[in-house]
């Protein structure tokens, strides 16, 4: 609990002007405006509710004014407490840069959750996070 962590990506679908790297680092091609966009499902065990911390940092730095808290259901009758935390940020990137994402929790119980496909009925697997990060435009000289 007095600890950050970088949300870390195992696989990435259609990249044009961001790559990932080190399994964190969202890295940019171009100089100018990105959208980062993200969704990520927590599940809290606890039967008390926490709070999670979802910030930015570019290069190394936490950006200023990022962060979002999220108060994450307690358990309830037998079942975990689920939240979807989303955020939308642009970001003024140069070419080279890299943003990643950290999360921090005041409690244990709290955790990102995968979830496998499931039947009856059939349905896809759930991510821990879907991060969606697009050039928009050039930065205007």
């Amino acid at each position: 609990t007095t600890v950050a962590y970088a949300i870390t990506y195992s696989n990435t679908d259609i990249s044009d002007s961001v790559f990932l790297s080190n399994s964190s680092r969202l890295n940019t091609t171009y100089p100018g405006i990105y959208n980062l966009q993200f969704s990520i499902q927590l599940v809290n065990t606890d039967s008390q509710i926490h709070d999670v911390d979802v910030w930015a940092a570019i290069n190394g730095t936490d950006l200023a004014n990022s962060n979002s808290r999220f108060s994450v259901p307690n358990s309830h009758g037998g079942v975990d407490g689920h939240l979807i935390a989303a955020l939308n940020l642009f970001l003024s990137m140069q070419a080279g840069d890299y943003v990643e994402l950290y999360w921090h929790t005041t409690n244990t119980s709290v955790s990102l959750e995968h979830l496998p496909s499931g039947s009856s009925p059939t349905r896809p697997a759930t991510p821990s996070v879907i991060a969606t990060m697009a050039f928009v435009s050039s930065i205007p000289e």
